[in-house]
């Protein structure tokens, strides 16, 4: 199943990140984490690929670490699944609304600094 979710404008390849997501169930509680390659990245979301078998619409927790930022326990929800070679494609959708102001704020500054970061790898390939 495919929807129309809009898709992230400024996307960069995150292949060099650690991505790690952790599915919510009812009552908030969370699984194990789950690693999962990132192949496009934006400040407000992230198109990833992972063995992990997950639902549109379903919330999740992400822990992005990169060479020189982390961002744990960011939530986020499935937003578009694009189908499954070897192992599912999703496009992810940060929740920084369901933070508290201060953290959304210094969150969002970290994922563009994250983004910033995966430029110029885009631009020399």
């Amino acid at each position: 199943m495919i929807t129309k979710e809009r898709r992230f404008s400024n996307r960069y390849q995150g292949a060099n990140l650690k991505f790690e997501l952790r599915p919510r169930f009812w009552f908030g509680l969370k699984k194990e984490k789950h690693p999962a390659l990132v192949t496009n990245f934006a400040a407000g979301g992230a198109a990833i690929t992972t063995p992990l078998k997950l639902k549109i619409g379903q919330r999740i927790q992400v822990t992005i670490l990169s060479e020189f930022h982390n961002v744990r326990q960011l939530p986020a929800e499935i937003v578009r699944y694009d189908g499954k070679e070897v192992d599912y494609h999703y496009g992810v959708r940060f929740s920084l609304g369901k933070l508290p102001e201060v953290a959304s704020n210094n969150t969002l500054f970290i994922l563009k600094q994250i983004e910033r970061t995966l430029r110029p790898a885009m631009h020399s390939n």
